[in-house]
């Protein structure tokens, strides 16, 4: 069983409306999402995701979802800016071991990768990271006891 955690792509410091929630990505955040989605092809990635209901998440999904199918998408307003111990939550209730995607924010997403392998984990914008689980269902991981599988930061310099 995979986790795979990707963090939003890189934003504009603000929105028209002045809400966090409506942030947009930027250029930068745009050709991350490119590179994403090409990274996700060459590895054959397919799984359900979970994303933020957050403007820059969504779009990162649907920007990265346009080079590779990433399987069907819920929106969740509770994974916006939501702190380690709500995703682990929604985890543990999720049935059956089958991969899943979360499209997040900083530091929640961080601070679950961390706990989940016990190692340092800081994902930049557009980051993402695949953790294992080998043998376990989601009600059973806890602290420690993924593997990094995989990891990932597209490179973008405008």
């Amino acid at each position: 069983m995979k986790l795979h955690l990707l963090r939003h792509g890189k934003t504009h410091q603000h929105s028209d409306s002045g809400r966090d929630f409506d942030r947009k990505l930027n250029a930068k955040g745009l050709a991350q999402c490119d590179l994403l989605g090409d990274y996700f092809t060459a590895k054959e990635f397919d799984c359900e995701a979970w994303c933020s209901g957050a403007v820059r998440t969504r779009e990162t999904f649907t920007q990265v979802a346009e080079k590779v199918d990433l399987g069907s998408v819920v929106m969740r307003e509770d994974l916006y800016l939501c702190s380690r111990a709500v995703m682990l939550e929604a985890l543990w209730a999720r049935p059956g071991s089958d991969d899943l995607l979360i499209v997040g924010h900083n530091f929640g997403i961080s601070d679950l990768a961390t706990y989940l392998t016990d190692e340092r984990i800081e994902l930049s914008t557009g980051g993402y990271i695949c953790i294992s689980f080998d043998g376990m269902s989601w009600e059973e991981i806890s602290r420690g006891t993924g593997t990094i599988w995989d990891q990932y930061r597209p490179m973008v310099t405008l």
